[in-house]
């Protein structure tokens, strides 16, 4: 079963994945405030803007191309998906 074939199974669109990482991404932000230079690097260098950039797209294609690979199993990829399904549940319109 293809990426895209389990996003339409739990009713995910791109939105939902860029909420769903923009999620963890805050996440991972707000765990650096005990290190304020690191997270200013990470500003500073562009790493964050490469992170953001297309990071919906680029997650999905990663995630199908590890499968593909063998590399992930179709379990995996529902515990994302799954995830990402209860955040837009408790997302506010």
């Amino acid at each position: 079963m293809s990426v895209s074939a389990l996003l339409k199974e739990y009713d995910l669109a791109l939105d939902d994945i860029r909420w769903y990482l923009s999620t963890r991404l805050a996440e991972s932000l707000l765990s650096q405030r005990e290190e304020p230079d690191e997270l200013i690097r990470r500003i500073w260098s562009g790493a964050l803007e490469s992170e953001l950039y297309d990071m919906e797209e680029r997650f999905l294609r990663d995630l199908q191309d590890e499968m593909d690979r063998g590399l992930i199993d179709q379990q995996h990829v529902r515990e994302h998906l799954e995830r990402a399904r209860m955040l837009k549940i408790r997302r506010r319109p």
